[in-house]
């Protein structure tokens, strides 16, 4: 017995050893993709961080400055200069250039381009309206003398134009350069830039309506309603007067039904949050934000970033409040991913050394004890003692399996699934479990079935997991597992969902385990690798879908998982 102890310190030493290598080549592709995933949520930080300009300043000028440097440091490019329609769109004008000479800067400034008269890039951008990149101006074809006086004055050589834009209204363009790092463009950057240009588009037509307007009821209808957040205005009492598009999709509620409402009936604010609102309402600060977990009617559960400010006449009277509302779910969700990447990322080295150094030895220790344990008997007492050691072998065989099944890039086999008989059929390998524990199941199909694309097999892995967890979870008599299916409409990116439910009345999970229950190796159970529902997760994620969990100590839990609908 001293002698396998021994092995089996040996085979966690060695496993604690290969940890910490670094396997080359092995997850260059996940390093890329966590890079890739790192830019994107760079890239929605800068977006929100401009947005917000519009709860504290109006001001063009500042929102302007604000876009350029956010293209620079965000996209880490090297120059940034914003070129604008003026009012008869007739010229373009330089309203914000950075990081170019002085000389360069003043020829910018003090030469608007004449849309009709001056051939160039940049005439170009604006009248076509698509993006133009230009990786070597000096010798691009159809260059212009004009494109050839600007190159000399702004030293250009790779440049990368796009249009700034709101549906077909051109405001004008949005142009950077890696001058001095001189690292290549992609289209990575490409698509980058487009997409943080569509929005500032919006952010600055915003800013010029707030500067245009001076009425207050048509400030107030203009701005709202092409925000990219969502706007909520209500007066003293927190009655709602007013509210746009924006707010209707995110809150998932229809205007008219909110404007017989308080804010108080959609919010349900607690202590802390409702002291920082008065404070902005009675002019102790001149703003308030937090975050708040927000829930649709869908069921959908929401993180949104809550900002407001006072309304306030001429004689400082407080009218109303102007809340502002942003979607941070997919902010959320990609930082959370992220982080996850990462540690897939370490995984991926552990179980390199796991392969190599603990598999086939741990083959060897079994066969030895199967064979002592048939020579002298399973019913003595070292045969029962070989017997445990059997089965701690088999768990670290099955820990081996979830490791590799959660970091292998094993590609979806897709084909049409029947999910409800994929759940009919994954239950009914635990009709013995269930009726030995005297759990009753109980099903409300609502959804169509037969339409959703899939991999059957590793579908059926995640239900299985999900269910023996439910049933792991419960513990007393009158235990019931409930599947519920239905269709969730217009749900992230206007997608139709099938929602799947696996609910059950068992012991729950405490609120401090939530955020963390689909962290590898992380369990709350006695038995068990920790990486069930780590698997799952990524088996969803790679279908395109979400799983999300509900749960309330000895209240039972609640595990939706949401696949899109391929129509």
């Amino acid at each position: 017995m001293e002698e396998d102890t021994g092995r089996t310190i040996f085979c966690v030493f060695c496993l604690q050893e290969f940890m910490k290598r670094n396997i080359p080549g092995r997850n260059s592709a996940r390093t890329a993709q966590a890079e890739k995933l790192e830019a994107k949520n760079n890239l929605l930080h800068h977006i929100y961080e401009i947005s917000s300009l519009l709860t504290r300043s109006p001001n063009l000028d500042e929102v302007l400055n604000e876009i350029a440097d956010r293209a620079m440091h965000g996209l880490h490019f090297d120059r940034a200069i914003v070129m604008l329609l003026n009012e008869d769109g007739t010229k373009l004008e330089c309203k914000c250039i950075k990081g170019f000479t002085p000389q360069g800067e003043k020829r910018a400034w003090d030469k608007p381009l004449l849309m009709g008269r001056h051939k160039s890039f940049e005439t170009r951008v604006v009248s076509q309206g698509i993006p133009l990149f230009i990786p070597d101006t000096k010798n691009a074809r159809d260059m212009t003398w004009i494109d050839g006086v600007i190159n000399r004055y702004q030293e250009r050589k790779s440049v990368l134009y796009v249009p700034l834009k709101i549906k077909d209204k051109i405001l004008g363009f949005l142009g950077v350069d890696r001058f001095r790092t001189r690292l290549k463009i992609t289209q990575d950057d490409v698509e980058s830039l487009v997409y943080f240009a569509n929005q500032a588009s919006i952010i600055i037509e915003n800013a010029r309506l707030y500067k245009a307007v001076s009425d207050e009821k048509i400030l107030s209808e203009s701005i709202i309603n092409c925000s990219v957040n969502g706007v909520i205005i209500s007066d003293l009492t927190g009655n709602i007067l007013n509210v746009n598009p924006r707010a209707e999709e995110i809150l998932g509620i229809g205007r008219s039904e909110m404007l017989n409402k308080r804010i108080q009936d959609i919010f349900r604010f607690d202590q802390t949050e409702r002291r920082k609102i008065y404070r902005a309402l009675m002019h102790k600060e001149n703003i308030y934000y937090f975050d708040y977990n927000y829930s649709r009617p869908d069921g959908r559960r929401l993180i949104l970033n809550l900002g407001g400010f006072a309304v306030i006449d001429e004689n400082k009277n407080t009218l109303g409040a102007v809340t502002a509302i942003t979607d941070m779910t997919e902010k959320k969700k990609m930082d959370d991913y992220l982080m996850r990447v990462e540690r897939f990322a370490a995984l991926g080295r552990i179980a390199a050394g796991i392969a190599h150094e603990i598999r086939n030895p741990l083959a060897g220790i079994y066969m030895t004890v199967q064979n002592l344990e048939s020579e002298i008997g399973e019913h003595s007492i070292g045969g029962r003692d070989l017997k445990n050691i059997l089965q701690e072998i088999d768990r670290i065989e099955k820990l081996i399996r979830d490791v590799f099944n959660l970091i292998r890039p094993m590609p979806l086999q897709v084909e049409k699934v029947d999910i409800h008989e994929q759940l009919l059929s994954t239950m009914s390998l635990l009709k013995k479990e269930m009726s030995r524990k005297k759990i009753a199941l109980k099903t409300e199909f609502n959804a169509p079935a037969g339409h959703l694309k899939a991999d059957p097999n590793r579908l059926r892995q995640v239900f299985l997991n999900l269910a023996l967890n439910a049933i792991e979870a419960i513990n007393g008599r009158n235990g019931v597992i409930e599947l519920k299916t239905e269709t969730v409409r217009g749900g992230v990116g206007a997608v139709d969902w099938m929602a799947i439910h696996f609910k059950d009345n068992g012991i729950g999970i405490p609120a401090g385990h939530l955020d963390r229950i689909f962290d590898p190796f992380y369990t709350t159970k006695s038995v068990g690798t920790g990486l069930g529902l780590t698997v799952s997760h990524k088996i969803i994620e790679d279908h395109r879908g979400m799983i999300e969990v509900e749960s309330r100590k000895h209240r039972g839990t609640t595990i939706r998982v949401l696949l899109p609908i391929n129509t």
